[in-house]
């Protein structure tokens, strides 16, 4: 099932338990009415266990059959509560566990400890990326990088930490978080009918930054078409990013980014060097040029941000094996 991220905040609401009294339960309910002076004399002060005898008390968290069974409520190792995807991304913890503590989520089980750890790696990865509730409804190109440094980095997390079958559920909770992303655009620009409007302000701006500098007011222009969100950084820069709606391009940059290893710092320059190559023509036709380096400072900034988020997942991936006992 897709992940909803507006649903993520929720808090978890549990479902109370049913209990269900058999047929000797009511009988007996009956006599416990009709002879309760005889059975308090008889119970010998353990009130609680005679009642339980006779089908007549309910403890949190059990259900009572008949008047001698007691069997465990409905729990998640009985694939009962089989939590989805949005689990590992959702604000707390999942609630309801099997009785010996383990979590199911999409049909893989994992210890509490397991879960926890999961939930940290993934809620790092959806974090660093820039787009999304709260966020910028619109997928950059630098987002889509992004989207792939933080499945490649799940990835990498699963396959060193999990068994085949839970990994198979990350990775695939990972993808669906991705999609949601890429859906929520989507649903935006169609809600807003900004596709054509979208592109008639960016060929503006190209047009007008031929001859021009990079201008604030410009760029305004353009975002607020857009739906992104800028931030100056002078008065003739604006740190925004166009929308990537170049699909060759995207799937390049996709391609790019699946393939790096995270865990390798020497490995990332000559991969941050071909994304400036790919980008390049991209930002030049949204109006960054060289002539008075706004080109040159958002390429370092989008190269910048990269390390910093993989950084980020590295610690998020190794925090909970560092033993901080003295």
């Amino acid at each position: 099932m897709a992940i909803n991220l507006f649903t993520l905040d929720t808090p978890e609401t549990v479902p109370q338990k049913v209990y269900k009294l058999g047929d000797s339960a009511k009988i007996n309910q009956s006599n416990i009415t009709e002879n309760w002076d005889e059975i308090k004399a008889s119970a010998k002060g353990d009130l609680i266990e005679e009642s339980k005898k006779n089908g007549y008390y309910r403890e949190s968290g059990a259900v009572y059959e008949s008047s001698s069974t007691l069997k465990p409520a409905a729990t998640a190792n009985g694939g009962v509560c089989n939590y989805q995807s949005d689990a590992f991304f959702k604000k707390d913890m999942p609630l309801v566990c099997g009785v010996d503590g383990n979590f199911m989520v999409g049909g893989a089980v994992f210890s509490k400890e397991e879960l926890e750890e999961c939930r940290a790696v993934m809620k790092a990865a959806a974090n660093g990326i820039g787009c999304g509730i709260g966020k910028n409804a619109d997928i950059s190109y630098v987002n889509y990088a992004e989207m792939e440094i933080a499945a490649n980095s799940v990835s990498a997390y699963a396959s060193k930490n999990l068994n085949e079958k839970q990994a198979a559920v990350v990775n695939k909770a990972m993808k669906e978080y991705n999609d949601a992303l890429t859906k929520l655009e989507e649903d935006t620009l169609s809600r807003k009918k900004a596709v054509e409007e979208k592109e008639r302000q960016i060929a503006a701006a190209k047009q007008y930054e031929l001859s021009q500098p990079a201008s604030s007011g410009v760029y305004d222009t353009v975002n607020k078409h857009s739906g992104g969100s800028s931030s100056t950084k002078d008065k003739e820069d604006i740190g925004t990013t166009p929308s990537g709606r170049n699909k060759e391009l995207i799937g390049k940059i996709k391609n790019l980014f699946s393939n790096i290893d995270i865990s390798d710092a020497s490995s990332w320059d000559p991969i941050m060097e071909k994304y400036k190559e790919l980008v390049t023509p991209a930002y030049l036709a949204f109006g960054w040029n060289s002539s008075n380096g706004t080109l040159a400072r958002m390429l370092n900034q989008d190269v910048s941000g990269f390390k910093s988020f993989m950084t980020n997942m590295m610690n998020a991936m190794h925090y909970r094996a560092i033993d901080y006992k003295l």
